[in-house]
């Protein structure tokens, strides 16, 4: 199927960019450009309703590139959705991500609240799980209302996965530890790492590169729903795990127009061609520094989905942000199939799996951590959405939340140190059985925890669910990055889809399994754990 020769541009769809601006005048984004959805939140910014950044920030325009580069117009390339309406704001700066502004951009404020699509390409790194209350926090607050908007139907929210799969810094950009995640092959910072990405009123996306299989940095995670394209690095780089040198494409897109800012200037010497003022390449094909060929990241895969959404809503502009989750984990296509997943052996001589591969689930749906439901097909999602009307309308039903919540006997009269203990290098950890039974709960589309644990080391903590159906999901992985610290976590909140299509009553079984490489170790705590099955 010919997406653009069938006419599917996404013609007109509201597609936001919340990122750290858009440059507006760019020659091959201004014809796309909608004037009631631009907002700067800087607050030095001359122009609040002008989004384009000072200096060198390119990262929101590269994005907006992606999904919506004008087609057709003898210059530069096209977006996967060049008819879309494009708006931007200005969010990621000093000063700019308050929560209130945070509320204004997901949907709180007119120019935010009139999208169909809103793209959030970035995160944050914790050094330990952060408590979150999905229905108390202002973010909480904020993803469960994308819901109640555009007409009912929903503001769908791509959001990046996050890019520390082999490495990571912190907030002030100092390298973390991940050798101990790099030998254990699992991801150093888990996607479920921060807990608003639990939450599926934020469509979680990872990155496949060029060859097919999940980009080196892709965070994985059970919470991740499809794949975009992310690509690499677009040049040489030494694979820390392989050792392997590799060049491998990274994605072509938008830069702040012009030489003398943005990522591609007249100073700036490059290892990529197109974006190195001093090659024939450039001169040839990019001589006004309006392009660059490096943009990768999950920050590149989120709005390659965005732009397949936008795809699908003008194919059919009825479909619901449910009905979009649906088609997109309906359509997807698995990748990378014969990966084996990594065995360690634990200190007590048990050998585990800490992240399962390719999983076929109770309802014959494949899942897997590295790619969710697999890359995303175009092609066949806006075939879906055109015949699409079985429509998922309303807030997903859910099962009784005072139902599934589990507490420690011992901590009916709750204390700092009361709870079960989870064993040490054990295979088998903690099992505790969580009973769900509510009529109205058929198949699952989301499944959500949240844990109150007592001493805990994050970092060798892994927190799996088994469900009725008998399909075991890593939500958290050991060997992470999260600190070996002995940590209280009162509200520790984790998702997973690889259950999706299930029947959701039943027992399920949560497994907490402490891998034990800190020194000295001693037993954390089961304390409580609260189950939230959400589905139709």
């Amino acid at each position: 199927m010919d997406l653009f020769n069938g006419g599917e541009t996404g013609d007109g769809v509201r597609v936001l960019v919340l990122d750290d601006g858009l440059d507006i005048a760019h020659p091959d984004l201004k014809d796309q450009i909608a004037a009631d959805m631009l907002h700067n939140f800087d607050p030095n910014a001359a122009n609040q309703m002008d989004p384009t950044p000072p200096g060198n920030d390119s990262h929101g325009t590269a994005v907006g590139g992606i999904i919506g580069a004008s087609a057709n117009n003898s210059i530069g390339g096209r977006g996967i959705a060049p008819k879309v309406k494009l708006g931007g704001a200005r969010l990621l700066c000093g000063g700019c991500n308050s929560p209130v502004n945070v509320l204004d951009a997901y949907g709180g404020a007119p120019f935010s609240r009139i999208a169909a699509v809103i793209n959030g390409s970035f995160g944050s790194n914790p050094k330990s799980p952060d408590d979150f209350d999905p229905d108390g926090s202002y973010l909480g607050v904020a993803i469960q209302r994308l819901a109640t908007l555009r007409d009912g139907k929903g503001i769908v929210f791509t959001k990046s996965a996050g890019n520390e799969y082999q490495s990571a810094t912190d907030a002030n950009n100092e390298p973390m530890d991940c050798s101990r995640a790099n030998r254990a092959m699992v991801s150093c910072e888990n996607a479920n790492a921060q807990p608003d990405q639990a939450m599926p009123g934020q469509l979680i996306v990872g990155s496949v590169n060029a060859l097919g299989r999940r980009a080196s940095y892709s965070n994985a995670g059970s919470n991740v729903l499809v794949m975009g394209l992310g690509g690499e690095f677009g040049y040489p780089m030494l694979d820390p795990l392989t050792g392997v040198v590799s060049t491998s494409p990274a994605i072509v897109t938008t830069d702040l127009a012009g030489c003398l800012r943005g990522s591609v200037r007249s100073n700036q010497s490059s290892q990529n061609a197109l974006d190195d003022p001093t090659s024939a390449v450039h001169v040839s094909l990019n001589s006004n520094c309006d392009y660059m060929a490096t943009m990768n990241g999950t920050s590149a895969a989120a709005p390659t989905i965005a732009g397949v959404v936008a795809l699908m809503l003008h194919a059919n502009p009825n479909l619901t942000w449910r009905d979009v989750r649906y088609i997109l984990m309906k359509t997807a296509r698995r990748i990378d199939t014969a990966r084996v997943p990594n065995t360690v052996t634990l200190p007590s001589g048990d050998t585990y799996v800490p992240e399962p591969a390719w999983t076929q689930n109770g309802a014959g749906l494949w899942f897997d951590n590295w790619y969710g439901f697999g890359l995303a097909d175009a092609s066949a999602a806006v075939a879906m959405a055109k015949t699409y009307t079985s429509y998922l309308t309303g807030p997903m039903a859910s099962n009784n939340p005072s139902e599934p919540q589990v507490v420690s006997p011992d901590c009916v009269q709750t204390s700092a140190a009361c709870g079960r203990d989870i064993p040490i290098g054990s295979a088998a950890g903690l099992g505790v059985r969580i009973p769900i039974s509510t009529p109205a709960l058929g198949r699952i589309e989301a499944v959500q925890i949240l844990l109150k644990l007592g001493g805990v080391s994050p970092g060798d903590l892994a927190v799996e669910l088994t469900s009725p159906s008998g399909t075991r999901s890593v939500l958290m992985n050991a060997y992470s990055v999260f600190t070996q610290d002995a940590t209280d976590l009162s509200s520790y909140l984790l998702a997973s889809y690889a259950f999706n299509e299930e029947p959701g009553n039943g027992t399920w079984i949560l497994r907490l399994i402490d891998v034990g490489e800190r020194a000295n170790p001693d037993a954390g705590r089961f304390q409580a754990v609260m189950l939230t099955v959400m589905g139709h």
